[in-house]
């Protein structure tokens, strides 16, 4: 068993003056709800958690920088300084009566309003002496003087300063340790994401930013943040001034790492996905692949602050030349049709290992030479093909680390074999289960191969397309009216971008009711819509529930589907 690397104290009020706290330490903070919580706590005696510091040296006496139980601590210590905020409000009608007790020693018009009478609590002896003398009657300034001093002792007396003990746990591990210590302190209650512990745990880092664009452009997250977080909690956001930032431009690792990977989310929307969660893990794992850290111990870029901000400038290079290649490559592929204009991309198969990946195999690679050239070429492939073999859905951080520049045990320097996607492509249609809603990865793959495709000859400018069934879903929910169903008309086969004008107001129509003047005949030849003998033979099974036969002549699309998809990817 290993040595206990803390300890267990009990810690006087007049500790907390060897408390360091950092600099600046902008977290959300308790309200006055939760403060005075906390203090009817300390007034009744009862117990409360423990706080958790780490000693900055190995002298007895070294000054502890507070790693949580820090709200704890900051309203004991308001308390100290300004008794009278808590005591008024927690005790209003023994604050009344004594402003009445005062009032009546006074005469009409020295009698107090409370913003006075707070005042004289507030002040020091000598001020209140000074106030006193101006009372002349002498029996009067004295009971005032005694009530006074009787009140201020209520207030002071409310919690035993002198005796209240804080328990403590004082951390003498190494501090790339302090995100572990920091989760298991807090397993209770609501569950913290990782990146909230590094957000607590790291709050003493400091990293400096320069005025350059991009460096500008991880500030401005860093206020964006902030500013969104204000918009959605019952706490207050204390030590956060967008002045200051902007003036001191000192950020710590962990808002790094969130405005990195807001940077990479808003500058890479078409492979990006569009969620906080997904932009801290593509932030900080950016600082995992540029500084070699093992996407499993992030906890561990703590020891790498000093490297991190020496190699800002190139790490912000390589991440906005990465995100505008990739950009530019999956907005072809997975835009998604609207007359609008507005970014609007299919996002069903992306996940952030997945794309985190791209960034580790081009990380290293001259963007100049044909190497990183090929790979950005073959990543669009393997983007379908490892969705589609299921290759990014366990394990993913362990399969990122084959892709880091340190190990390279994989790249995207190979090119896929067309008989092997093609395999790929035909297992993965047939364990799809029959239907009617098409999933998010349908709509991905019906995307890529509608913008490889028909999408890419066929469509007029400002015409709208809709992702829709080609059989109408209102013809097969008619005679597939049980569960579980069995006509496939959720597939790749039957899913297609169709003209929403016509689609819209035709809903049980197919293309060929509407092919006035053969207006669809491009659109219905390049997209591999079903022959009008193979559409109406699986209208006709369907009606006739023989829907067996009906999800033959959906599945032979499906695989001409596939192989186009396949042959656009590859070539």
């Amino acid at each position: 068993m290993a040595a206990p690397q803390y300890e267990i104290i009990n810690m006087s009020v007049s500790d907390l003056d060897r408390i360091d706290l950092p600099r600046f330490q902008r977290r959300f903070v308790w309200n006055r709800r939760k403060k005075e919580s906390f203090i009817t706590t300390l007034h009744e005696g009862l117990p409360f958690g423990a706080v958790l510091v780490y000693p900055k040296s190995k002298a007895p006496d070294a000054p502890l920088l507070i790693l949580d139980g820090q709200q704890r601590l900051s309203t004991i210590r308001e308390f100290r300084a300004n008794p009278l905020i808590y005591w008024k409000s927690l005790e209003h009608e023994e604050y009344t009566q004594q402003l009445n007790n005062v009032n009546e020693c006074l005469s009409d018009e020295r009698k107090l309003q409370e913003k006075d009478f707070d005042s004289l609590l507030e002040e020091q002896d000598d001020a209140l002496d000074d106030w006193l003398d101006d009372i002349d009657d002498k029996t009067s300034r004295k009971r005032v003087r005694a009530l006074i001093r009787q009140i201020k002792g209520l207030m002071s007396n409310y919690i035993n300063l002198d005796s209240l003990k804080i328990p403590a746990i004082e951390f003498r591990g190494s501090q790339e340790r302090i995100a572990d210590v920091f989760a298991n302190l807090n397993q209770g209650g609501v569950p913290l994401s990782k990146y909230e512990i590094y957000s607590a745990a790291w709050i003493h880092t400091e990293i400096h930013l320069d005025k350059s664009k991009l460096q500008e452009s991880i500030l401005w997250n860093v206020k964006q943040h902030y500013a969104d977080m204000s918009q959605n909690t019952e706490f207050e956001l204390d030590g956060f001034s967008e002045d200051e930032l902007t003036q001191e431009r000192v950020v710590t690792l962990s808002e790094l790492g969130i405005a990195l990977g807001m940077f990479i989310r808003d500058n890479l929307k078409a492979l990006a996905p569009q969620t906080d969660n997904a932009a801290a893990e593509l932030g900080f794992g950016i600082l995992g692949i540029a500084t070699d850290t093992d996407n499993r111990k992030l906890e561990t870029l703590i020891n790498s602050v000093d490297d991190i901000e020496s190699e800002l400038s190139t790490i912000l290079s390589k991440v906005n030349r990465i995100c505008r290649n990739l950009q530019d490559l999956f907005s072809k592929i997975l835009k998604r049709f609207k007359s609008s204009k507005n970014d609007e991309y299919a996002l069903g198969i992306s996940t952030t290992f997945k794309t985190l990946s791209y960034f580790s195999a081009l990380w290293s690679l001259d963007p100049d030479s044909n190497d990183y050239r090929q790979s950005l070429k073959n990543i669009k492939a393997y983007y379908l093909y490892d969705a589609l073999s299921k290759s990014w859905q366990s394990k993913g951080d362990l399969r990122l680390m084959d892709y880091y520049p340190s190990h390279h045990r994989r790249d995207y320097l190979t090119k896929i074999k067309r008989e092997a996607f093609i395999e790929v492509f035909n297992r993965w249609l047939s364990d799809c289960a029959p239907g009617v809603n098409f999933s998010k990865e349908i709509t991905a793959i019906v995307t890529i191969h509608a913008n490889l495709t028909y999408l890419a000859k066929t469509v007029s400018y400002g015409e709208s397309f809709e992702l829709e069934h080609i059989i109408p879903r209102k013809l097969i929910s008619t005679h597939d009216n049980k569960n579980p169903k069995k006509v496939m008309g959720n597939s790749v086969g039957n899913c297609m971008y169709l003209p929403r004008i016509d689609n819209n107001k035709k809903k049980d129509k197919t293309l060929y009711d509407v092919n006035q003047a053969g207006r669809y005949d491009k659109l219905i030849r390049e997209s591999l819509y079903f022959s009008q003998p193979e559409l109406d033979m699986a209208i006709k099974a369907i009606e006739r529930h023989e829907f067996a036969v009906a999800n033959e002549e959906i599945s032979r699309r499906a695989r001409k589907v596939a192989e186009a998809t396949i042959e656009a990817l590859l070539a």
